[in-house]
């Protein structure tokens, strides 16, 4: 059997990586489990605010698991709000907020590559 593997990269807020991986990785593992997709954060922010993800799966499993990606930095955002902290600890995005000044926007890298890989 043989099928297609795509890989993409995608960025998260770099204070939001600690909420996707979760206590014990258990939120990534989820994560990866319900999107089918396999998720890689590099180890570095490279002095940025944002993070890599580098995404690998079906076209369809890289989509869902963006989706889902920005569901929980979302509510991590939204919850940051909520408390009114925005100061840059280990939650919140250094002050982006949610709304009408202009939400989170995930920055979208167009350097997708298709590999051919045999299981």
């Amino acid at each position: 059997m043989s099928g297609s593997v795509f890989n993409e990269e995608y960025s998260i807020p770099d204070n939001m990586v600690g909420l996707v991986i979760g206590r014990g990785g258990e939120q990534i593992k989820r994560l990866q489990m319900e999107s089918g997709c396999k998720i890689r954060i590099s180890s570095e922010g490279n002095g940025t605010p944002e993070r890599i993800c580098t995404l690998s799966g079906s076209q369809q499993s890289i989509d869902e698991a963006k989706r889902m990606l920005d569901d929980v930095v979302r509510r991590g955002l939204d919850r940051q709000q909520n408390r009114g902290n925005f100061g840059g600890n280990s939650e919140g995005y250094q002050g982006q907020q949610r709304g009408g000044n202009g939400g989170y926007q995930p920055r979208r890298y167009n350097n997708q590559y298709q590999q051919q890989q045999q299981y």
